[in-house]
């Protein structure tokens, strides 16, 4: 019971330290806050409905003949079906001015106007048809996109008109009469073919053409800044868990420099025993924060750590590499005045060569990530990236054994200089 006494005793003493509480657990969710308001919190929601309304006025002038289809009224239907994405929304006008001053007037983001001869052209084979669009000069995305929109339907009519073409070419050269009536069916008959590849191409229940995301729902393929936010935020994890690893280590000089561990040494418990539960003191602190941030993190930025026993085990060894590491550095260090540098250089430094700060760019060159690995801070941000991709406890044993084995080495050194340090 001694070394949990201690190491409550040394819990109690950090957790009233407003510093120390806000090191631990409000600065990396306020760094990773930062950079989610910075997009404007985009990662909350669905990223392909994030684009503005695009009000669009068609003036339709087509004046077939009278044979002909009424294309320019097709086109205003086609805009305006309930399949066309939402934020596209499209109204009648009379006449072009009153189009182009509804742009002027920005009560309309793209004015489209339908030439007299627009069928006749578009039916044609030897001119091409015209349509005229005047938009506002500041958007940029939805115009394109419309664009797109009505370059699919031109084609479409383009393809009906030429399956016309080769249909009556070869008749003809087979010698086998087609009726106007023969070259209508056709061509309806294309048509609606076009229309339905369109139409399951992007909005269909069991579309022909379906882009499916990786089985492993990696997030990288969900939203972009859902990725920036959580490998900023895996990032912060590594980086503040391994500053209070050592920052919590500062209690033992703390109480040395003040006499307190001196005290404790005259009591019948062993100095093995002592510094024992100071050593868990610092485990648990950093395992708590750990789990905190887990939890708080993707409760604020709705971020899926991934398989929970994955998590697990990434947690246990990341804070067993931090405690570590935090007691070796700290046996090294002669008194407070000496710990403050080595602890904001030795950990900007390693957080730095681990990649930490880099966490969510892509496409790095390979050998800085090989580099990284020079660290126990690169292995525990490989470690995350799985994790954030959703890997399974039995794929992220290399770096849970790298850290664990770490941690290990890194505690029965500072251990064995601690107590040299106090024999």
């Amino acid at each position: 019971m001694k070394v949990i006494d201690i190491a409550l005793k040394d819990l109690k003493q950090s957790f009233r330290s407003l510093f120390a509480v806000g090191m631990m657990f409000a600065a990396p969710l306020l760094i990773t806050g930062l950079i989610y308001f910075a997009f404007g919190g985009l990662a909350g929601g669905d990223s392909r409905s994030s684009l503005p309304d695009l009000n669009v006025v068609v003036v339709n002038q087509d004046l077939p003949g009278e044979d002909s289809p009424r294309l320019g009224e097709l086109l205003v239907s086609y805009l305006q079906e309930d399949s066309m994405p939402g934020w596209l929304v499209v109204r009648e006008m009379q006449d072009g001015p009153s189009a182009r001053a509804a742009v002027d007037r920005r009560e309309a983001g793209v004015a489209l106007i339908v030439p007299e001869d627009f069928s006749n052209a578009l039916l044609a084979s030897d001119g091409p048809a015209s349509l005229t669009l005047v938009q506002d000069p500041t958007l940029s995305i939805g115009p394109a996109v419309l664009t797109d929109l009505i370059r699919l339907f031109v084609d479409g009519i383009s393809g009906a008109r030429i399956a016309s073409e080769v249909i009556t070419g070869q008749a003809q050269q087979a010698g086998v009469p087609v009726s106007g009536t023969d070259l209508q069916d056709v061509s309806t008959a294309y048509a609606s073919w076009y229309a339905d590849l369109q139409r399951n191409l992007h909005h269909s229940d069991r579309p022909i053409l379906a882009v499916s995301r990786p089985a492993a729902g990696d997030q990288a393929t969900e939203d972009p800044v859902k990725t920036i936010l959580a490998g900023t935020m895996a990032g912060m994890l590594i980086f503040f868990n391994f500053f209070t690893g050592v920052s919590a280590a500062q209690s033992i000089l703390r109480e040395q420099e003040e006499g307190t561990l001196a005290r404790l040494f005259t009591t019948p418990a062993p100095r093995a025993l002592i510094l024992l539960g100071k050593f868990t003191a610092v485990f648990l602190m950093v395992i708590v924060q750990a789990g905190v941030l887990l939890a708080a993190s993707a409760l604020i930025f709705k971020i899926r750590w991934g398989n929970p026993a994955t998590v697990a085990l990434l947690a246990f060894s990341l804070s067993l590499a931090s405690t570590g590491f935090g007691i070796l550095l700290l046996s090294i260090v002669k008194n407070l005045r000496q710990s403050g540098p080595v602890i904001g250089g030795v950990i900007s430094g390693m957080g730095m060569m681990g990649g930490l700060f880099t966490a969510g760019m892509t496409n790095l060159p390979q050998a800085f990530n090989t580099a990284t690995l020079f660290v126990p801070q690169g292995w525990a941000m490989r470690g995350w990236k799985l994790a954030l991709a959703g890997a399974a406890p039995a794929e992220v044993w290399l770096p849970t054994l790298v850290l664990t084995g770490m941690g290990i080495a890194f505690f029965t050194t500072g251990a064995v200089l601690f107590r040299r340090r106090f024999a």
